[in-house]
Formats: C-alpha cells, structure tokens, sequence
C-alpha cells in the first residue's frame, strides 16, 4: 500500500510541534532534539522534492532515490525514527522528573533541618548564659567504645592528624559518650566540631560547635567554639545567627589573639555583618 506523501508528511509534522520547544536542558535530551529537527528537514526536502509522484530526496541530497524505493517505504521508516526519538526524550524526561523530585526532597529536608539549628540559635543560642533547656545534640554515631577516654584520644587525635575525620569523630563522639565527666571529654568534644568542620559538613559541626560550648562556657576552647559556631552558620548561610554569635563572642571574651582576630574578621566579612 502507497502512502499519499502530503498526508503522512501532515502525520510526521504532528508530533514536531511538541518538540519545538526542548523539552529537557541535558546534553543527551537536546542532542535528540537536533536529531529529530534534522528528520524533519528529511521530511521536508521529501514534501519538496518528491512532490505527489512517489520519487524523495533524503539527507539533503539533490539526487532522487532510486526509482525502486518509494515514499510508501522512506516516510514510514522516517517515522518510525522519529517515534523512537521521541520515546527516548520521554524516557530522559521521566528521569529528569524523578532527579527533580530527589533534588527537592532533599533540599526540603536540607532546609528544615537549617531552621531547626536556626531555632535552636536563636531561642538559647550562642549568647551565653541563655543556653537551652534541651541543647542539640550531634548526630549519633556507633563507634566500638574505647576501653580507655585516654588512649581513645590520642588515637582520635591522631586520626585527625591524618586526615580520617570520619574516624576521630567517632572516637571523640565515644568519649563524650561513655566517659562524659572524664576530663578528655572537653577537648574531644571539641574534636568532634573541629572534624565535622574539616569534612565539610557545616550543620553538624555548628551543633558540635555549640555542644562544645554549652560543655564549659568560660572554658580553653568556648571562645574557638563560638568562632567555629559562627563560622559554620555562615557556611549555610545563616549569616544574622553568625553575627550574634560573633557578638556574644567579642562581649565574653575582649582580648582574643591577633590570630583569632584576624579569624573572627574573616567570618564577619563572611557573614556580612555590620
């Protein structure tokens, strides 16, 4: 059976208007949209060249098909591509879809968790003496506990050194953990802020941060805590609890190193405080 080429070239020409308009911005998707425009102009040059006499001119090509291969076989088979093409934008559209999806979910959970820690902040916060009722707590980890808080900090400590911050949270997190009143649980508490920091995860050493703190408020790491509190709240872009924190930071403690200034400067310029 011969297909009229006006009509199945109305046919052809159907679908095209969906895809106008890419439908989605990723290399793969618009790489499948050039190819089904360049079909398009196949189909064209066939309406053009091939007219109503069964004869067609692919591929940009001035010369006629061979007279044995008509329009009832190249614009079936066009179309068949085209269906395929336009298949696997729908499939790359659905995968879009569902990165989309993902990408929203965690940031809803991104953001709720920053207004939890912004809560926290600023109802008790970082001033001091304003701590709250229920101060936050780090994320929990499981480490094998240490059969000594002595030995277990110098091995997260040493953990540190080397750049495993994923291991000397968890053996500072232990110590604070099971030897709470040991006094290297002050300093490993602090470790725990200082690893989160290291690794990037800012939300998580802002807490540690404040834990540290709210540990011993007039004690050797309150006025780093305080720094690396605020420091961290500018990361994620919590830049007014960063200034009160930088703040309450200069109220308690008037004569900070020229080094520490010079940090507590760099946060500010950071957090654009006034």
């Amino acid at each position: 059976m011969r297909y009229p080429i006006p009509l199945v070239v109305a046919a052809l020409l159907i679908p095209f208007g969906a895809c106008a308009q890419p439908l989605i911005q990723s290399q793969e998707g618009i790489a499948l949209q050039n190819e089904i425009l360049q079909l398009q102009q196949q189909v064209q040059q066939l309406q053009a060249q091939g007219g109503g006499n069964g004869e067609s001119a692919l591929g940009g090509s001035n010369q006629p098909v061979s007279g044995s291969v008509d329009a009832s076989t190249l614009v079936p088979t066009l179309l068949t591509e085209v269906q395929q093409l336009q298949a696997q934008v729908q499939t790359l559209n659905g995968k879009v879809s569902d990165l989309q999806h993902q990408v929203q979910t965690q940031n809803d959970q991104t953001q709720q968790e920053i207004g939890d820690l912004k809560f926290q902040m600023t109802n008790g916060g970082a001033t001091p003496g304003a701590a709250p009722s229920s101060p936050p707590s780090s994320p929990p980890i499981n480490p094998p506990p240490p059969a000594d808080p002595k030995v277990a900090l110098k091995a997260a400590l040493d953990a540190f050194s080397r750049h495993d911050y994923k291991a000397s949270a968890q053996l500072a997190q232990a110590i604070v953990t099971k030897y709470k009143a040991a006094p290297e649980a002050y300093r490993a508490q602090y470790l725990v802020a200082q690893s989160y920091a290291a690794s990037g995860d800012a939300k998580s050493a802002a807490v540690a941060y404040y834990n540290t703190y709210d540990m011993n408020k007039t004690g050797t790491y309150a006025p780093h805590s305080l720094l690396g509190l605020a420091s961290s709240l500018a990361t994620i872009h919590q830049n007014q609890e960063a200034c009160e924190t930088l703040a309450a930071l200069n109220s308690q403690f008037t004569k900070p190193s020229a080094r520490m200034k010079s940090d507590i400067d760099a946060v500010s310029r950071r957090a654009h405080c006034h």
